[in-house]
């Protein structure tokens, strides 16, 4: 199977400007005499970068139950309503011929938990999800979520060994942003490895993002920032609520905002928000609803 080891040239930037910041500090390390400052936690912009991911896997999670439905039909328009309540109240349109999936939202969608989303996800696709080799790049005219709005380019490349094998898709998301309503953004790129554990019951499914996966960018506070997936990430789709769903139930990723380095814990399986942070002897427990 084709693994996380075959990154593409965006993983080799992040890496890069990674190290970056190594070095930056390192410099900065030799020409002070001055003590550093004791750590403490950040968790409000750690808690961001946190919502900003959750954005971007819902945005992934929408998508590939749409692909599903358009799939099944000859094009045109197509009936969300029953297969994902986040879409219950947009058009869903399929140019088969042109490969082109469109989700409109309109001016403002709202969904049973309560989530406002406006503006279109666009997906350009190239054969079907579940087969080997497909791919589809996804992008958004004027998109919101409860107010935030989401922009890149996110381009998904199935490398599953075949049709057998568990879905393993390759996600490369380049010019990604978050602008909150306040004029703050956070832009990201990312290069990850997802896997869609199936089960008997789709209720029951589990999609895994695993370990190695990394994102980069600049948070809210312009700060630079870098986070690496440490073991692997893990939602359930029965967890889906207002936030929940949205926040991974398990895994560990390490965040470092600047100079510091962060792990964020998101439990052992709990359907909730709560994730613990944790830097140096410093630890915090966050609950992300509240955020």
């Amino acid at each position: 199977m084709k693994t996380i080891n075959s990154f593409s040239v965006i993983t080799q930037r992040l890496f890069f400007a990674v190290a970056v910041i190594g070095a930056a500090f390192a410099v900065s390390c030799t020409t002070t005499d001055l003590e550093p400052e004791p750590l403490t936690i950040d968790d409000a912009n750690v808690a961001a970068d946190l919502l900003a991911a959750a954005d971007f896997e819902e945005v992934d999670d929408i998508t590939a139950n749409m692909m599903g439905v358009a799939e099944s039909g000859l094009g045109g328009r197509v009936d969300g309503n029953g297969h994902d309540d986040r879409c219950k109240c947009a058009e869903v349109t399929h140019d088969k011929e042109a490969q082109i999936i469109t989700i409109d939202f309109g001016e403002g969608c709202e969904d049973d938990n309560g989530i406002v989303r406006s503006g279109k996800i666009i997906i350009n696709y190239d054969g079907k999800r579940f087969l080997p080799g497909s791919s589809w790049v996804t992008t958004f005219e004027d998109f919101y979520v409860n107010d935030r709005h989401i922009e890149g380019i996110k381009t998904v490349t199935n490398i599953s060994e075949d049709l057998f094998a568990e879905p393993t898709f390759h996600i490369v998301l380049e010019e990604g942003k978050v602008t909150w309503p306040d004029e703050t953004f956070a832009t990201r790129e990312a290069d990850k490895v997802r896997v869609w554990k199936r089960a008997d019951n789709p209720l029951l499914d589990e999609v895994h993002i695993l370990a190695e996966s990394i994102t980069a960018g600049i948070n809210r506070e312009e700060v630079k920032y870098s986070c690496v997936v440490i073991e692997d990430l893990v939602f359930l789709r029965t967890c889906r609520g207002k936030q929940k769903g949205r926040i991974p139930v398990a895994g560990v990723k390490e965040v470092t905002l600047g100079e510091n380095v962060y792990t964020v814990d998101f439990g052992d399986g709990e359907c909730d928000t709560i994730v613990t942070i944790t830097t140096g002897d410093e630890s915090e427990t966050v609950d992300l609803s509240d955020r």
